[in-house]
């Protein structure tokens, strides 16, 4: 992806995690996932409500909120390109046969360093290390159209919508 529509998206997280909604979002969804026996929540985000532009690309938005130290689980998406950024905790990403230190939004590494950009079809993982992890993920599927393939097992899931 190029680097203006990474500012672009830059520029809508950074709107996000000024907003009060987005707080309360994250509490909610801690407060969930400790409650909880999954490995992570989500909530989707109302691409509407943020007034920076985005790619054109973009059709859905995420907040998942990772349990620490469980892996998420190796999946990918066969209908979406998902880029995604780490808004708090740490952890280890493992992106097709690529494994490496997630650096955070705060952190003074460069656009293309912080983002992911994963691409249809590619196996993607995340552990969470010390802490709950907090990403923002958008996607090129509307919501109701994100799906996740298992990849141990080839399980299909939808996130959002009647099949969900």
């Amino acid at each position: 992806m190029n680097e203006r529509k990474l500012q672009k998206l830059d520029a809508a997280v950074a709107y996000l995690l000024g907003q009060d909604a987005f707080s309360t979002t994250i509490k909610q969804l801690n407060t969930d996932l400790a409650a909880s026996t999954e490995t992570f929540l989500w909530s989707t985000i109302d691409l509407n409500t943020i007034p920076c532009e985005l790619p054109s690309e973009i059709k859905s938005g995420w907040i998942f909120h990772l349990r620490q130290d469980v892996p998420s689980g190796c999946h990918y998406h066969p209908n979406s390109i998902q880029h995604m950024i780490v808004v708090s905790g740490q952890g280890t990403s493992i992106v097709g046969n690529e494994r490496k230190t997630m650096p955070s939004y705060a952190s003074a590494n460069t656009l293309a360093d912080k983002w992911y950009v994963i691409d249809k079809n590619v196996p993607h993982e995340f552990i969470p290390a010390k802490a709950n992890m907090t990403v923002i993920s958008f996607h090129t599927c509307n919501a109701d159209e994100l799906e996740e393939i298992v990849c141990e097992t080839g399980g299909k899931r939808l996130y959002e919508g009647t099949n969900a």
